[in-house]
């Protein structure tokens, strides 16, 4: 049992960077589709990376206003289940407006953005440490 949800405790999704001590912030929504996740596939998903702090920020020159420094991105990872169905079924869930793809990784991004149409998701794929928008190129050659 967790202290967030049935599955997730704030330890899950507090920074990694090793420098701020887990600083954590948690969008409730995010915790919500974990959760419908490992219903999905009666297993808990792992989260690989969630909440990142001003250090990491810094660190690794990214945005300072993001979906993982609001508290409202995870990687994740489902034992036993394919990273294209983890995607797939991600994507139907209302409350992930963005997705992406990291087969190198072997994880894929989550989060519950605010988007300025609703229902419209943000997709991309991480090939070769570089994002790109998810074309129907990409899509094909993923399964997606």
């Amino acid at each position: 049992m967790g202290n967030l949800s049935e599955h997730f405790n704030n330890r899950d999704f507090a920074c990694r960077c090793g420098q701020c001590r887990g600083q954590l912030r948690v969008h409730l929504g995010l915790v919500g589709a974990l959760e419908a996740i490992s219903d999905h596939f009666r297993r808990v998903p792992r989260v690989v990376d969630a909440f990142r702090c001003e250090f990491y920020a810094e660190k690794h020159d990214t945005p300072k206003k993001n979906a993982h420094r609001m508290g409202k991105a995870a990687h994740i990872q489902v034992e036993g289940a394919g990273l294209k169905d983890v995607y797939l079924f991600a994507k139907s869930l209302p409350e992930i407006c963005g997705l992406g793809f990291y087969p190198s990784e072997n994880c894929i991004h989550i989060d519950t953005r605010e988007t300025k149409n609703p229902g419209e998701k943000d997709e991309w794929v991480k090939e070769g440490g570089k994002i790109a928008v998810l074309t129907s190129d990409l899509r094909s050659k993923y399964g997606l």
